[in-house]
């Protein structure tokens, strides 16, 4: 008769349950698993975030890098070869300049303490300008045989024509204005370069026959048009002569519904070169490179790379980095090409090589904590890349 009051006593132990105690120290420890598993998820959505905004800077810095390299191996072509007109060698504007250190204005972001607000920001970033003949993404092919007076091998000893038509296979005869000069490809290995201006974008294209418009392309006496015979299918191409390109950091609303907000991009700007007085930049049309570009800085060498003309230290000048380059030229240049301001010679990389440093800085588009070494302030996650490179026109000579 005992056994059942024993185990109706030991199914009673059984079945009842954990304490009050037990309950608590497994919610403990429930709670220390779930806040280390939290911390491990925000360490991991900030580890992403991070990297990802990281990766955002790197490539942005390298489709800057990408344009600026094009450009800069671009810098100071002047083709065909010719001697550039008085305007431009006696200009205001100089040929290829650095400007140090200048003052991005208008910069604002949204304030860190109050999304409604906006905070100016202090940026500084070098402007880079250099002159270049740009070649246009235009070309095609002599769309007929032509006659001329010295012709090539086949052609007819005839007066040559005023326009030509030209088969377009690249761009249009609207991408093309006044001043623009054609390039025929066939003429070359004879001695001859034809390259004659033209009048607009038409087609058939019309050759330019004003002499003030010819001498301002060059200051050696060139015929209009073209003289020579010349085949169907001979490859043809255009450049725009006389070009300024800028590099600056600007201040630019990109949001439409906040322009209150001004980041700092990097543009590109061209411009003709003016015949009287100075580019005023700010009726050019821009080019957006990069965007959050917090600095820009550009340095030469001309001895590879071993000094450099920019000085240590702040503030500097072009001045500055033109004394410092005139030093190392005074032992490294050639002969009759030994400084960078030579009055007579404004065009001095035709016949001086350097290498040329570009630093591109630029940052994540948000403000965060974690980027700030000081606790309970905000900054922005930076990454800087160096572009080195020597223009293929700088020492051809003229």
């Amino acid at each position: 008769m005992d056994q059942p009051m024993t185990d109706d006593l030991g199914r009673h132990h059984r079945a009842r349950g954990f304490s009050l105690v037990e309950l608590l120290v497994a919610l403990m420890f429930t709670a220390l698993l779930m806040a280390g598993m939290a911390n491990v998820f925000k360490s991991s959505v900030h580890t992403f975030t991070a990297v990802n905004e990281t990766m955002g800077a790197q490539r942005t810095n390298r489709w800057a890098m990408d344009q600026l390299s094009d450009d800069i191996s671009q810098a100071g072509m002047v083709f065909p070869d010719r001697a550039l007109p008085s305007f431009i060698i006696s200009g205001s504007e100089s040929l290829f300049s650095i400007t140090p250190g200048a003052v991005v204005a208008n910069v604002a972001r949204v304030s860190d303490t109050n999304p409604a607000a906006t905070e100016a920001e202090v940026v500084n970033a070098d402007i880079l300008q250099f002159f270049t003949d740009a070649p246009l993404p235009v070309s095609g092919f002599w769309a007929a045989d032509t006659p001329g007076d010295n012709p090539n091998p086949g052609g007819t000893p005839s007066a040559a024509p005023a326009s030509a038509a030209v088969d377009f296979k690249l761009g249009a005869p609207t991408d093309l204005k006044a001043g623009d000069v054609m390039v025929i490809l066939d003429s070359g290995e004879y001695g001859n370069w034809e390259h004659p201006l033209i009048s607009g974008g038409a087609n058939p294209v019309v050759f330019e026959t004003d002499a003030t418009k010819i001498a301002n392309y060059t200051a050696t006496p060139i015929s209009p048009g073209i003289t020579l015979a010349h085949k169907k299918d001979v490859p043809v191409y255009f450049i725009r002569p006389a070009q300024l390109v800028r590099y600056a950091v600007v201040s630019v609303a990109l949001d439409p519904a906040n322009t209150a907000v001004r980041l700092p991009c990097l543009v590109r700007q061209q411009a003709n070169y003016p015949t009287a007085g100075t580019v005023d930049w700010t009726t050019v049309p821009t080019q957006i490179i990069a965007e959050n570009v917090e600095g820009f800085r550009v340095d030469l060498s001309f001895d590879g790379g071993t000094t450099w003309a920019r000085t240590t230290g702040a503030p500097t000048t072009w001045a500055a980095i033109q004394a410092n380059a005139d030093a190392q030229l005074a032992t490294k240049g050639l002969p009759g090409w030994t400084k960078v301001t030579d009055p007579s010679k404004p065009d001095w990389f035709r016949g001086i090589t350097c290498l040329i440093r570009v630093d591109i800085t630029t940052r994540a588009p948000i403000r965060r904590e974690e980027y700030s070494p000081t606790l309970g302030t905000r900054a922005y996650r930076t990454r800087t890349q160096t572009l080195m490179i020597s223009s293929r026109n700088f020492g051809v000579g003229k």
